[in-house]
């Protein structure tokens, strides 16, 4: 499916995606959801994934929470650059090491739901014009980007490690 053009259908995608992701959890059994992945890539687990995605909703609230005082977000947060991002990312992980897997999928379902309440304060002007000040882009880039777009990569990375 193409990307969201309206509020509207930004909250279908995202919301579309994560049951999906949930679907997928639901059919695991408790082992499997544990399970080591055999990868050299970052995220050796669910867990991992939970949790980046968790992380990446915490940055938007701030982002946004930012840009609805009239401030300036720091992006993608403070202290990196876009050309940080795979050192954000491994940040994220080392955190995620922390966390029980029920931790992250609470924190998970948690964080959804609040970057969808977030969504829906804004509108439609807000999130696909150039309506922030400080932006010289619509914000719909950075919301998906967290959310449904961010959730399309984990589907796929999930499916990918238990051959669904």
């Amino acid at each position: 499916m193409g990307k969201p053009t309206t509020k509207e259908e930004l909250i279908q995608f995202s919301q579309r995606d994560y049951e999906t992701i949930m679907a997928i959890i639901d059919k695991l059994s408790a082992k499997q959801r544990l399970k080591e992945w055999k990868t050299t890539g970052r995220d050796k687990n669910l867990r991992d994934i939970l949790f980046h995605l968790h992380a990446w909703h915490q940055m938007c609230h701030k982002w946004l929470e930012a840009l609805l005082e009239g401030g300036r977000p720091a992006l993608p947060k403070e202290g990196y650059t876009w050309d940080d991002i795979d050192q954000l990312n491994h940040e994220i992980w080392l955190e995620a090491q922390k966390h029980p897997f029920m931790d992250a999928l609470e924190l998970f379902q948690e964080s959804h739901r609040s970057c969808l309440t977030w969504i829906k304060h804004l509108s439609d002007g807000q999130i696909f014009t150039t309506y922030f000040p400080c932006m010289r882009h619509p914000i719909n880039g950075l919301i998906d980007g967290c959310i449904s777009d961010h959730y399309e990569w984990a589907i796929d990375l999930i499916k990918k490690e238990y051959q669904l």
